[in-house]
């Protein structure tokens, strides 16, 4: 009995030492070529890679979902990064008037019917930024609309590492790369580059 329990402590523990970079890489060519989705039709994000740019969507059926996560490059560096984002950060709903003087028959003013100021609905809550030379990250209220970033990184680096969450869960299920819908069914989604 003793045994059995000491060889289960020791096996257990291997995988827990076992090495960062030998758990769940998928191979870059998987991400070759953009995923088959319909905008408004999936909930989840899709990630693909076209030359040497990182594409990253994510999207919902309609019903408003908070997306967040990070990209983080590995061994290199973030040339640029690009916020794909259909919303408008500030909307005009209805605009303003300014105030009416009504004058009468010798010019005096008879009465002032008050102007009225716009109404303009912004979106505080979403943020998309680079936080460091190696990593960008998001937080995102999303009902019924794509979101995203394209990310061009270094020849340098050797990997990547997708952390994604929706409505602060990871949901590995409801991420797919490449032409052929893959799911790698972890996460953080790491690519191998080298």
């Amino acid at each position: 009995m003793r045994k059995r329990m000491i060889a289960a402590l020791v096996a257990s523990a291997g995988i827990f030492a076992w090495p960062a970079h030998f758990v769940a890489q998928t191979p870059a060519e998987t991400f070759d070529g953009r995923p088959t989705y319909k905008e408004g039709k999936a909930l989840g994000y899709f990630i693909w890679r076209d030359g040497d740019t990182w594409k990253l969507r994510w999207m919902t059926f309609g019903a408003g979902h908070k997306f967040n996560g990070r990209v983080v490059v590995e061994g290199g560096a973030i040339k640029s990064f690009k916020r794909i984002d259909v919303d408008e950060e500030r909307k005009v709903i209805r605009p303003g008037h300014a105030p009416t003087v009504v004058r009468g028959p010798r010019g005096r003013v008879r009465a002032v019917t008050p102007g009225r100021a716009p109404v303009v609905a912004e979106r505080t809550l979403d943020k998309i930024e680079q936080e460091d030379e190696r990593t960008v990250l998001w937080l995102t209220n999303t009902n019924d609309d794509l979101d995203g970033v394209d990310v061009k990184i270094t020849d340098a680096a050797t990997g990547l590492r997708f952390l994604l969450f929706i409505d602060g869960q990871p949901r590995p299920m409801e991420v797919e790369v490449g032409r052929n819908n893959v799911k790698p069914g972890v996460n953080p989604v790491r690519v191998r580059l080298k």
